[in-house]
């Protein structure tokens, strides 16, 4: 299906019943033979650990960084933990809950009573069930996705580390072999001043981090109207920001200052250059322009990084032709929710690089097909993760069996939840953060225990049901 007018392709667009078919054909469609493998082996020698079990139960609580955290109970003694995205914490509703606060009470009535091991079912249910409260025709549904399938992936997460209990594996295991023992880790920094990135940069570096990614907000290195403009353009289906000669070299001084704190080899991304999920985007001529002025090894170079959501990702035609125009990387899918979202970008060739968020793409499952199939077509896969430490692992399961995986994001350092972030979780290896890299877990599940001590003490002050 390809998309030309710049409409969002997903569930809206083609209806439920429809997404709902093709999303439960995704692994034909994708070409990809034997991924639930293990998971299926598993199961044909089913021993009574899974006759009976179901969800009973649901509770939440809240770190100081990441999104809700949820823990689902069963009947037969057995919990499973799953995190909501962080903007589902932003997102304030009714009652001053937040939209994954919402959204996990209109789904908990959907799983109770279902077994938490058949988890694409549990994982259709809920997404059949949310897309109730949609309309299709609103112009913002773009924009809910990001906001709104937090609970969906939490539950679906919860639902795995459950499996995996049953059957004494990790989730690695259930959804495909490990590639890789340990994932390399990028470490987000976010806009600062010129005469004051230094010392950030000089700590990631000091910790060990190896690649890199720089925001670049045009609207805080350039002047609006005197280095960039925003202006309607015939034949787009969005608002244009023109970019100027002067604001690229603002961005390329920028880049080029980052760059001299690294060194010429580490990778380095960018981010955000008209702002997270904005409808005005850079037109054509402009992304190319700037694209090609950050793949000089001056700048970002080419030593492994990219250009994020240089384009939205909604507008597939635009940001095909970006890709096609230019030698920088180009990558986008943290806001996707689904194969389905990704195959049109994929098929055509509309990026370089896939960058899905777990916990926003549909949970575990879903990422990990999607990035099989973009890998078929030629396209390698980072992880976006701006979650806490229960996303942070659960992308850690995604990201082990990816061939050829670039990195994955850690988000809170200048917070201070790096120092903090470990002694949430038990069961992993410690530090978690490992001169740049960080261990997949082996144990059952997700691998990990919450420290309910330490979580009180970072703002998990107890558990809550949700009714």
């Amino acid at each position: 299906m390809r998309n030309t007018t710049g409409a969002k392709i997903g569930p809206s667009f083609m209806g439920r019943r429809e997404f709902l078919r093709r999303l439960g054909a995704t692994v034909g469609a994708a070409g990809i033979t034997g991924i639930m493998g293990p998971f299926d082996f598993a199961r044909a020698a089913i021993t009574p650990g899974e006759n009976g079990i179901y969800i009973t139960d649901m509770y939440k609580t809240k770190l100081d960084v990441g999104g809700v955290i949820i823990r689902l109970d069963t009947n037969k003694g057995i919990s499973g933990y799953g995190e909501c995205r962080d903007v589902d914490s932003w997102a304030h509703g009714w009652n001053g809950e937040s939209n994954a606060e919402i959204d996990l009470r209109r789904l908990k009535s959907t799983i109770i009573g279902m077994n938490p091991t058949q988890v694409d079912k549990v994982f259709n249910a809920t997404n059949d069930a949310i897309l109730a409260y949609y309309d299709p025709h609103d112009p913002s549904y773009m924009y809910d996705i990001p906001r709104r399938s937090g609970a969906m992936c939490a539950i679906e997460m919860a639902c795995w580390d459950i499996t995996g209990k049953v059957y004494n594996v990790p989730i690695w295991k259930l959804i495909g072999p490990k590639l890789n023992d340990k994932i390399q880790i990028y470490i987000d920094t976010d806009q600062k001043n010129a005469s004051t990135l230094a010392p950030y940069v000089e700590t990631r570096l000091n910790l060990g981090f190896k690649w890199f990614k720089a925001d670049m907000y045009l609207s805080q290195l350039c002047r609006r109207n005197v280095d960039y403009v925003q202006q309607n353009i015939s034949g787009y289906p969005y608002p244009c920001y023109t970019i100027y000669d002067s604001g690229i070299e603002k961005f390329v001084n920028y880049a080029q200052l980052y760059r001299s704190l690294i060194g010429p080899d580490y990778p380095l991304a960018s981010d955000h250059y008209q702002g997270w999920g904005s409808n005005t985007n850079l037109d054509i001529e402009s992304a190319i322009k700037l694209a090609d002025a950050m793949s000089d090894p001056s700048c970002q170079g080419m030593t492994g990084g990219w250009m994020e959501d240089i384009i939205q990702w909604w507008y597939p035609e635009q940001l095909a032709q970006v890709t096609a125009g230019t030698d920088m990387p180009i990558l986008t899918g943290e806001d996707m929710y689904c194969l389905s979202e990704l195959q049109p970008l994929a098929d055509e060739g509309g990026i370089d690089f896939f960058h899905p968020d777990q916990a926003t793409f549909g949970g575990i499952h879903q990422p990990r097909l999607a990035a099989m199939y973009a890998y078929e077509r030629g396209i390698l896969t980072a992880l976006h993760c701006s979650g806490g430490p229960f996303s942070f692992i659960a992308s850690l399961h995604v990201a082990a069996g990816i061939p050829d995986f670039l990195a994955l994001e850690f988000h809170y350092l200048d917070n201070g939840a790096y120092y903090w972030f470990d002694s949430v979780i038990d069961g992993i290896e410690k530090p978690l953060f490992d001169d740049g890299f960080a261990a997949v877990p082996d144990g059952p599940g997700l691998g990990i225990t919450p420290n309910e001590v330490n979580m009180r003490e970072h703002g998990a002050s107890q558990w809550i049901r949700v009714i």
